[in-house]
């Protein structure tokens, strides 16, 4: 009787343990405001992107750094790739402390859900801008992603268009892009 009480209780449990699928680990990640990027610079041009947390807007040409500004999409293959080498790039104390900013810009996506999804479940928590009406592909080129590097000027002093392939290759942007050790 004992074997078979027994027999009764760990078949279901073994079931249930090895039959399982694994859970899908989601990260820790949210939807920050954008009060925090530094504006300013003067601009004869005018290009308005709402902040995906929906509480303000900003003007892109007006955006000061130094920051690193990278175009992505949930559906882009090469944007999930390289997001965590950026989630590591944000962690290090000169972008924690804000004497270098991130700012993500959200491209071509389904909805604002999918966007808001797409960060916290990758643990983003940098602030992020989103073009619904795909006014950046001016700027930006049509294809993503791109990564910018913008001095305190205003002026544009790296470039990366393709996905980086590693956390070293990122790094020493950012370092070659504003003078720094990371």
């Amino acid at each position: 009787m004992r074997k078979l009480l027994a027999l009764t209780l760990c078949i279901p449990a073994l079931l249930l343990t090895s039959c399982a699928s694994p859970s899908k680990q989601l990260g820790n990640g949210f939807v920050p405001g954008c009060q925090m990027i530094r504006t300013g610079v003067e601009s004869d041009k005018k290009l308005e992107l709402p902040c995906l947390d929906g509480q303000s807007t900003i003007d892109f040409h007006q955006i000061k750094g130094p920051i690193v500004i990278n175009l992505w999409g949930s559906w882009c293959e090469g944007c999930r790739e390289e997001m965590p080498y950026f989630i590591d790039l944000y962690a290090n104390p000169l972008f924690k402390s804000g004497q270098i900013q991130l700012l993500g810009i959200d491209v071509e996506e389904t909805s604002k859900d999918a966007a808001n999804n797409f960060i916290k479940n990758t643990g983003m928590s940098w602030p992020h801008l989103i073009d619904e009406a795909d006014q950046t592909k001016s700027i930006f080129g049509p294809g993503v992603p791109v990564t910018w590097f913008i001095d305190e000027t205003g002026k544009v002093v790296e470039q990366k268009i393709g996905a980086y392939q590693s956390k070293k290759d990122l790094f020493a942007q950012v370092e070659k892009a504003f003078g720094v050790k990371l």
